[in-house]
């Protein structure tokens, strides 16, 4: 029997692959809490959110995670998402600029890599 507390990560997200959005919302939310600084739980919470239609408890997640790395490439194109269905139309295409040039730079860093 696991307890409440000790839910992880990838039971959030098991919990909202199953369609249980409310339960993926508590554990992400109680993991928000307790590891304030994993940028992986506020992008899930972002997404969640997001998908229950939460755009603007979608967007401070999004942007705690973007505090947490404001180059991190994943919450730069959730926020864009966010921000297309918030309606601000400047702010979404700053975002999918911001998005771009960070794809870029991965790739380019790739690149580098394997060359």
């Amino acid at each position: 029997m696991m307890i409440h507390g000790e839910r992880t990560l990838e039971d959030a997200i098991l919990e909202f692959t199953l369609g249980e959005t409310n339960e993926a919302l508590m554990i992400l939310s109680q993991l928000s809490q307790n590891q304030p600084g994993s940028i992986d739980v506020w992008r899930a919470l972002a997404e969640v959110q997001l998908s229950a239609n939460k755009i603007s408890e979608a967007e401070k997640a999004c942007l705690r995670a973007l505090e947490i790395n404001s180059d991190d490439l994943t919450s730069t194109v959730s926020l864009a998402r966010i921000l297309v269905k918030k309606g601000d139309k400047k702010g979404a295409e700053e975002a999918s600029v911001k998005a771009r040039l960070l794809g870029w730079k991965e790739e380019l860093a790739q690149e580098n890599e394997e060359g």
